[in-house]
């Protein structure tokens, strides 16, 4: 006899319970509803929008977070951006979306996210209870971390600079001036011949 998790209602949908016996069920749960629901929602640009996108973000820590309180079930559920995006109905190029192209609001509250999922599996980390390799490619590909023995290529030149020339330097340099009637550059005569 399984003991699970009952479940509880949420915002969106309410998830089934997850069992014992195998490590996906919880995100293949949550997936299932969050596709039954339809075209995943858009969270205006509102004040409201914020508010409806934070709770449903809330959601999914507190469904997280009930999920793993079950003793009997063994393999927990790791925060994580795609469960975040699953659950909320969003993916996360529209959550990157609303990072970059919305006020500070969102941008702050969406960093945050990021921040508390990246602390999460750096935790776990930490205590080997996942492996640290994943979690260095996790942290390098989605929380903007980078690995200090890493090196990039530039292309350094050993010649001096060569300043750019003002408009005008290089109009004088062409042997150039203005012909109001004309409306147009012509060579100066009065030099003689072109400037070299």
């Amino acid at each position: 006899m399984k003991n699970e998790l009952q479940p509880k209602e949420y915002k969106r949908f309410t998830p089934e319970p997850i069992g014992t016996d195998n490590t996906l069920d919880a995100v293949l749960n949550t997936t299932i509803e969050s596709l039954k629901t339809g075209r995943p929602p858009t969270y205006p640009d509102t004040p409201q929008g914020l508010e409806d996108f934070k709770q449903a973000t809330i959601d999914y820590f507190q469904y997280v977070k009930d999920v793993n309180a079950n003793p009997d079930i063994e393999k927990k559920l790791v925060p994580d951006i795609e469960g975040w995006a699953v659950f909320t109905s969003l993916t996360r190029r529209t959550i990157l979306t609303y990072e970059r192209q919305r006020g500070e609001d969102w941008k702050n509250f969406i960093e945050q996210v990021k921040n508390a999922i990246c602390a999460a599996k750096k935790e776990l980390s930490f205590h080997q209870q996942i492996p640290p390799v994943v979690f260095m490619f996790d942290a390098c590909n989605n929380h903007g971390y980078t690995n200090t023995s890493e090196f990039k290529i530039e292309a350094i030149s050993d010649k001096p600079k060569e300043r750019q020339l003002s408009l005008e330097e290089q109009v004088q340099q062409a042997g150039l001036i203005w012909d109001e009637e004309k409306g147009e550059f012509i060579p100066d005569t009065n030099k003689g011949a072109l400037n070299e």
